[in-house]
């Protein structure tokens, strides 16, 4: 089925002769051969990352503004609902500041202890104070540039920190991921902990999967979002845009203290590709510490109209904590190009679990064994891309459409709604409201999530990168831009 080309961070499939289309991160293969157990040996050729100056208080900073103070990963909570309660009135949006960081912010920015934490293409971590200022800055070494000539694909370029950083409110510490350059075309992805108040560096790991033979980390691409749970930082992956190279999905887990050696799950370890990339989102988590993933197609594409031959494939997959398989689903109508793991699962009351990928299809499964409820079809009319928001109130389902419009499902029916034009990012709700913003051009628009009303929209000031979602805390509602953070307050 033909999908129509998307921009510089949109997951569409190229041929792997061929690069065309727009897209963010994709699916390649991995070789047929079974992988080597975990190590914890480090590259000799790992950069240490640079120590941080703090410029500011070393103390969390007193915010005296009500309602969200935090928002530690994407979409606020495991549950990835991208829903939070009403903080300090957003009406009459006005730009409070903007931060040059000097590179492209493709992950939410993150809120804890009073400070804005973003990341970089650039693999740079700034700590903003509540009105803009930095506090405290840090490197984690050089980006991979010129990357279609070193990986042989790819559309961001320098590409460094890509996906949501995490932070684990009981230890201060902020979590992020890097595409670090080691020189001569090589890479290695590396985990680095701050401390929220301080930057202090506090954890340091290499966090490659371990690949089998023949395989090479810069045909990996970090893109979905970090999460913290089980005393753990996971770390997903999928490829770059164009498929180039052998490379498959994995999640991995790494201690937050850092030993013994990484917990990981393979996808498609019987062929290639089974990309772990979600359009930027976060896997979900469960109150038990399970994890909930969504992947993509196997690599070369299968043939149309599924399924998909490769085991976990095309599929939402539950892992235990240790990233053991427990239960999984897959999309039999998925075949080509038809990605599944487009969009995070979102896990809902009642124990169940909505996903949706290319297909533009939406599927409600239990949480238990992942077996289907409904299926909901025809959304959005074009890609399903990036996390879905979720309104208790109306249980109703907020689906983002890369073509544009932000597609209403009700689960009570299980039917979709309208679609709310003049968005394609991936929305949350913020009291009884949905936000959510235009890529590329970048506009932020306010919706009344019950009625669909058109409440306010307004220019970001900067072009955004592709699945931009806004976040909100201290009294600010941000987003990510092509050159840092843009933060606006009420105006009322």
């Amino acid at each position: 089925m033909h999908r129509a080309t998307r921009g510089s961070t949109i997951r569409t499939r190229a041929r792997l002769g061929a690069v065309a289309l727009g897209g963010l991160l994709l699916l390649a293969g991995c070789t047929a051969s079974a992988p080597p157990s975990p190590t914890t040996s480090r590259a000799s050729s790992t950069p240490s990352p640079s120590r941080p100056t703090p410029t500011g208080p070393s103390t969390p900073v007193a915010v005296p503004v009500p309602g969200v103070t935090a928002w530690s990963s994407y979409h606020a909570g495991p549950e990835r609902t991208g829903a939070v309660a009403a903080g300090a009135p957003l009406a009459s949006l006005v730009r409070a500041w903007s931060a040059d960081l000097g590179g492209a912010v493709f992950g939410q920015p993150v809120v804890a202890d009073g400070r804005v934490i973003a990341a970089t293409e650039t693999n740079r971590v700034v700590a903003l104070d509540p009105a803009g200022a930095v506090v405290w800055s840090a490197s984690l070494g050089a980006p991979l540039t010129d990357v279609g000539s070193v990986a042989g694909c790819g559309d961001i370029d320098p590409l460094g920190i890509t996906s949501t950083p995490a932070v684990d409110p009981a230890t201060g510490t902020v979590y992020v991921v890097g595409e670090v350059s080691t020189g001569g075309g090589a890479v290695q992805h590396r985990l680095e902990g701050f401390s929220v108040a301080t930057g202090q560096v506090v954890l340091s790991e290499a966090v490659d999967p371990p690949l089998p033979a023949g395989e090479d980390p810069v045909h990996l691409l970090q893109r979905a979002s970090l999460v913290v749970a089980n005393g753990r930082v996971y770390v997903s992956f999928g490829g770059n845009y164009g498929d180039c190279g052998a490379y498959h999905g994995w999640v991995v887990g790494v201690n937050e203290t850092g030993a013994p050696a990484l917990v990981s799950f393979e996808a498609a370890a019987d062929g290639q590709g089974g990309a772990i990339w979600q359009g930027g989102g976060a896997p979900a988590v469960d109150a038990a510490g399970n994890i909930y993933v969504s992947t993509g197609n196997s690599n070369p594409d299968p043939a149309a109209g599924g399924p998909d031959p490769v085991q976990y494939a095309e599929s939402v997959v539950k892992l235990s904590p240790d990233l053991k398989p427990l239960a999984a689903f897959k999309d039999h109508g998925a075949g080509g190009d038809d990605d599944l793991g487009t969009g995070n699962p979102v896990l809902l009351p009642g124990g169940l679990l909505f996903v949706a990928g290319k297909t533009d299809v939406g599927f409600v499964l239990r949480q238990s064994d992942l077996s289907e409820v409904a299926s909901i079809g025809g959304l959005c009319g074009s890609d399903p891309d990036g996390g879905a928001a979720y309104f208790v109130a109306t249980n109703r389902l907020f689906v983002p459409c890369s073509g544009g419009g932000i597609q209403t499902v009700d689960l009570a029916s299980a039917r979709r709604g309208q679609r709310l034009s003049g968005a394609n990012g991936a929305p949350v709700v913020i009291g009884g409201t949905l936000w959510a913003v235009e890529y590329p051009d970048g506009t932020v628009s306010q919706f009344d999530a019950t009625t669909g009303a058109l409440l306010q929209r307004q220019a970001v000031g900067d072009s955004v990168p592709h699945f931009v979602s806004p976040s909100t805390g201290l009294g600010l509602l941000l987003v990510g831009t092509d050159s840092g953070v843009a933060a606006f307050r009420g105006g009322g």
